[in-house]
């Protein structure tokens, strides 16, 4: 389960690249703010400290309810780390056989 769900934060954070309507950038942050959280909890469980504190700082920086306020231009390098942070997610996932789910 968190491979899928670390697969879908990655492409919805590939895909905020592109020019959206503001709802998309609102279901966006809490999407990636529960993503975060759903998987930052699941590498902390399996001993993966570093990639879950990453994870937490992603749903942090992402989150709706205090939001961090920047222009596209600087969001779009964010939007692409959290996107290869997600997809590294999914890759420890992979390698692992789904013993870290």
């Amino acid at each position: 389960m968190t491979r899928i769900v670390a697969i879908a934060a990655a492409i919805a954070l590939a895909a905020a690249v592109l020019p959206w309507p503001y709802g998309y950038y609102q279901a966006l942050r809490l999407g990636i703010f529960a993503a975060g959280i759903y998987c930052g909890f699941m590498m902390k469980s399996s001993g993966d400290d570093k990639l879950a504190y990453g994870l937490f700082f992603a749903a942090l920086v992402f989150n709706p309810f205090l939001p961090v306020y920047l222009t596209r231009a600087i969001w779009l390098p964010i939007d692409l780390i959290g996107a290869a942070l997600f997809a590294f997610t999914s890759y420890r996932q992979t390698i692992t056989g789904g013993a870290r789910q």
